[in-house]
């Protein structure tokens, strides 16, 4: 398998009234770099696009990636001649891998805007190398930005940064000193598309974590409604948890639990609310961990916060709040 680093740059509306729902931000450059899995760089990809729904560059896009509007007149293509290249030239076995989460989902949108097929099929799995990074650095607990892991690194800065391509260079540079027999595992899911029916979610089970994404419900209640969301179940052995705390939430697209199974203690559950790509609707993906006691503590606060705010509410004669579910 062949690990292709991709990186995008891209322009947008001057006004928010000019801009187009279906694609806020469209793609200027594309570069890539493919790595073997001896993490021997074997290809380079780099294209600039011709804008076609914003023409003219921000003066911010200028000035972060260097491009001007003459650069892209004469030296870019149109973005679906660039893409089908691109497609090609990744071949058939791979894996994306990007800095950050939002490069797919602005591909896939520039894609369907142009009314491109979009190849791949549900789950589109990728390694976010940023993540990868805080993994294998911090226990996962900071996200850093690719200058600071390049200098971090002692990797040379005779690239320049924000040209897509150089980007690519950069992020392959660091996915070659990420220990990918021990981080390798941890991909990522693109939410652009999610689960049309029950029968395409998945648990998704991890060393540290396991990850449920739900198919989309048109209200937010209906989808917190669905049992399957919220079950707990122990990330190791599958098994039910008992559940100590039920799911809540402060009114917000965040919601928390605590369970315990008998023979591996204590995990936190994490629901996060996430609007479709359509605005149709909303799904939910729903991740458990194990839980420390201080972890335990903080859930028990936001808990009891909550619940105390609602009393005050009741007692000035206001609504109830969005409680316990």
């Amino acid at each position: 398998m062949d690990y292709i680093c991709l990186d995008l740059e891209w322009n947008q509306a001057a006004y928010k009234i000019d801009e187009e729902d279906e694609i806020p931000f469209e793609i200027i450059e594309i570069g890539a770099v493919k790595l073997n899995e001896k993490m021997q760089v074997v290809g380079e990809f780099q294209r600039l696009i011709r804008p076609q729904v914003y023409p003219f560059l921000l003066r911010r896009t200028k000035e972060i990636t260097g491009w001007t509007d003459r650069d892209l007149d004469e030296k870019g293509i149109y973005f679906e001649d660039a893409c089908e290249e691109f497609l090609n030239w990744c071949g058939k076995n791979y894996i994306f891998c990007i800095w950050g989460s939002s490069d797919l989902t602005q591909l896939e949108r520039n894609m369907s805007y142009f009314d491109m097929k979009i190849p791949w099929k549900y789950p589109l799995k990728y390694l976010d190398v940023q993540k990868l990074y805080a993994l294998q650095e911090h226990e996962g607990k900071a996200r850093h930005a690719l200058e600071y892991v390049i200098e971090k690194y002692d990797i040379p800065t005779d690239l320049k940064f924000h040209h897509a391509f150089d980007d690519a260079k950069y992020t392959g540079m660091v996915l070659q000193r990420i220990n990918l027999k021990e981080y390798g595992s941890y991909f990522s899911i693109d939410y652009y598309r999610v689960p049309k029916n029950r029968f395409e979610e998945k648990i998704f089970n991890f060393d540290t974590y396991s990850k449920y994404v739900s198919r989309a419900f048109p209200l937010k209640e209906e989808l917190m409604e669905n049992k399957r969301l919220r079950e707990m179940a122990c990330m190791i052995c599958q098994k039910n948890l008992k559940k100590t705390v039920g799911w809540f939430s402060d009114g917000g697209r965040v919601y928390l639990a605590l369970g315990e199974c008998r023979e591996h203690g204590l995990m936190r559950g994490k629901i996060r609310v996430k609007a479709t790509e359509d605005h149709s609707g909303f799904f939910g993906v729903r991740t458990i961990k194990a839980c420390t006691e201080e972890e335990k503590e903080q859930i028990l606060l936001k808990k009891d916060n909550l619940t105390k705010k609602r009393r005050e509410r009741r007692r000035k004669g206001g609504k109830k709040g969005d409680g316990e579910n």
